[in-house]
């Protein structure tokens, strides 16, 4: 879908905001030409317009050129917005908002995305061990909505899972970035980190076995991290990377506290006291 943005002017308001507000709502913003905040904000609108591509139409009336419009609105400072909705004005927001403030106003009168349902379809069939029905399910919710990334992400997953490993990492890193920096981006760049810490390192026996020999064997403890990671068991990850920071904090350039800060940034939403915990624990030993 093709994101829907129109230059509305007295003789097509009726059709492009009201008749279209009948079928998905739309986001009037009154702007002009003079206004610094008006500029700011049409780039944020328009990306979100194309985010969420034919789900709402922006509909842009330049105060200056339509002032019957301005007059008919009464109009008194810009920017200033409304949404229309099944032929109705049905929210006013005014001045510069945050673009969360736009996806908030509009979120009851989007339409349900096509592409998430297709996501969760695909979600499914991969736990059933439906490999290649998920990778089609995924490409349908790709053209369903292209600006979906977390369908990508997605789809970088399941490559991780089940072993595609180059595949994986060259999709991610096509990926926007506001892919890149989401959770579930964040979440995958790590795995590709720790998985390269266990391929340098070697096989968990063996770093079992070095470990034994030597219980400060400080590559070792590095690649018990990892291994450790990739088996979503962060907690015993943070604390063979703490001992390997009381041992030399220096090694491989700070790598077990830059680690630590990188796991941290990783469970925060989900594991808060865990990361809080921990991060004293760090904090403890550096000072």
């Amino acid at each position: 879908m093709q994101a829907m943005i129109i230059d509305i002017t007295q003789e097509n308001f009726e059709q492009m905001v009201v008749q279209n507000s009948m079928h998905v709502p739309v986001l009037v913003d009154f702007w002009a030409p003079w206004c610094g905040p008006c500029k700011q904000i049409m780039p944020v609108l328009e990306k979100l317009a194309h985010d969420l591509a034919g789900r709402f139409i922006l509909a842009k009336i330049n105060t200056e050129e339509q002032t019957e419009l301005a007059n008919q609105f009464q109009i008194r400072s810009i920017p200033s917005f409304k949404i229309y909705h099944q032929g109705q004005l049905v929210e006013e927001l005014q001045g510069a908002q945050p673009v969360s403030a736009f996806q908030a106003a509009l979120e009851p009168y989007l339409k349900a995305d096509p592409s998430e349902e297709l996501r969760l379809q695909a979600h499914d069939a991969f736990a059933q061990g439906q490999y290649d029905q998920a990778i089609l399910l995924l490409g349908e919710a790709s053209k369903a909505n292209p600006n979906n990334f977390r369908v990508h992400l997605d789809l970088c997953k399941m490559y991780f899972q089940s072993g595609h490993l180059e595949q994986a990492q060259n999709l991610l890193e096509k990926l926007p970035d506001e892919a890149k920096e989401s959770q579930d981006g964040k979440s995958l760049m790590a795995l590709f980190k720790f998985t390269k810490i266990v391929a340098e390192v070697g096989s968990l026996e063996e770093i079992q076995a070095r470990l034994a020999a030597d219980q400060n064997d400080c590559e070792a403890l590095y690649g018990l991290s990892g291994y450790l990671m990739l088996n979503n068991d962060p907690e015993n990850a943070m604390q063979a990377l703490l001992k390997l920071f009381m041992i030399d904090r220096s090694y491989g350039d700070n790598l077990a506290q830059k680690t630590l800060i990188e796991i941290f940034e990783l469970l925060q939403q989900d594991h808060p006291e865990l990361v809080k915990a921990y991060r004293r624990k760090l904090q403890n030993l550096m000072f």
